[in-house]
This record gives C-alpha cells, structure tokens and sequence, in this order.
C-alpha cells in the first residue's frame, strides 16, 4: 500500500504479485485491503467475497477495519456484512 500512495505502482504490483505467490488465496482478506486501499473497489470486493467464500478468520474484523473504508457503501460490502450476521450491538456481561 505504501509503494502505491508513494506513486511507485510498479513496486506495488510487484509486492502484491509476491504476497499473492507466498500466500495463494489464503490472503484474500489482505488483498481486498490493499486493492480498497488503491482505489480498485471491483478486486476488494471480489477478494473480500472470497474470503467470505474461504471462511477467512480475518472477516472477524471487516465490521472497524479503516483500510475497508472505502468499500462500505458498496451493495457488495453490505451484502458481505449482512452473510456475515455480526450482532448489532455488543452486550455487556456483568
């Protein structure tokens, strides 16, 4: 993401062509970020459905994750929120 804001798209790619090589499609979640991150909502969200599809454990934190930000009014966003059925809101046990 850093190489990419930088304006070194070149390296970018690269680093994301590397991590996709190490991590295949466990690092669906990871690459839905950083595509949301350049501005590439189509492949964040195709990433995200997924990681959805995989199960990927790092969905756990989709709900506050600033770097999805860009992706949250996205019909395909609300659509990955709502499989996900996250509980509305956090109950307090005393």
């Amino acid at each position: 993401m850093v190489y990419n804001k930088l304006g070194k798209h070149s390296e970018a790619e690269a680093q994301l062509k590397e991590l996709k090589a190490t991590q295949g499609e466990v690092g669906a979640y990871w690459y839905a970020q950083i595509y949301a991150q350049w501005g590439n909502r189509a492949d964040a969200l195709r990433w995200l459905e997924n990681a959805l599809r995989m199960r990927n454990a790092d969905l756990r934190s989709v709900k506050q994750d600033p770097l999805l930000d860009p992706l949250r009014k996205e019909p395909r966003f609300q659509a990955v929120m709502g499989d996900l059925k996250f509980p509305d809101s956090v109950v307090s046990v005393r």
